[in-house]
């Protein structure tokens, strides 16, 4: 029992040694799908903790303390309906921007970010709401340079612009396809150089799969 528990230990501080860019081949591509999918779809998905070597997932508990802790201000529905489906895509689109960063701005902007791009509750699988999420994040990101969502929002213009793509190859629009892939492929690119790890980590595995989401 003494060597098990020396060989765990040894094994974690293995991990916690790696270099950040090498952690991707110590974790399965399944838990790296979850961070891809907890940043840029929906933070209430299910994660596993343990999964993760000792920096990673303390990034990851402080991400979801701040998800937790986030208290939207817009007022809830008192009907079900399509207003309740925006009210519900609104403020977790608001949480997952919140909990990005530990700046005390942030969730204030993440709110204002919200109610300036209006973000669609469903995509219905055409380009159109993708892409537009894309062009916001990168025309807000060029407005606020150093903002607390700048290390964010190339992963999100990212992931939007690979479904965006996508979503015109269904839609037979190969010249829209092949726009919206140039743009991701900048923003990964730029999202892979964050100088935060679960960004790096996401970009990584973003790029690796190059799809808009994780295969079943």
């Amino acid at each position: 029992m003494q060597r098990t528990l020396l060989r765990g230990l040894l094994v974690a501080a293995g991990l916690a040694a790696v270099p950040p860019g090498l952690w991707s081949q110590a974790i399965s591509a399944t838990a790296r799908d979850e961070i891809v999918d907890l940043l840029v779809l929906s933070a209430d998905l299910p994660i596993d903790l343990k999964a993760y070597p000792p920096d990673a997932r303390a990034e990851l508990q402080r991400y979801l303390q701040r998800y937790m802790a986030y208290g939207s201000k817009r007022v809830r529905p008192r009907k079900s309906g399509l207003d309740a489906m925006v009210y519900t895509a609104w403020v977790g689109y608001e949480g997952k921007l919140a909990a990005i960063s530990g700046d005390p701005k942030a969730p204030a902007l993440a709110a204002a970010y919200v109610d300036r791009l209006r973000p669609c509750y469903e995509w219905e699988g055409f380009h159109d709401c993708p892409e537009r999420e894309a062009i916001f994040a990168a025309d807000y990101q060029t407005a606020n340079p150093g903002g607390p969502f700048s290390d964010y929002l190339p992963l999100l213009a990212a992931h939007r612009w690979l479904c965006a793509a996508e979503a015109y190859e269904y839609e037979k629009q190969p010249e829209g396809a092949a726009r919206s892939r140039r743009a991701y492929e900048t923003m990964v690119s730029t999202a892979r150089q964050s100088k935060t790890l679960l960004i790096r980590l996401a970009a990584e595995r973003l790029a690796e799969r190059n799809s808009c989401f994780s295969q079943p």
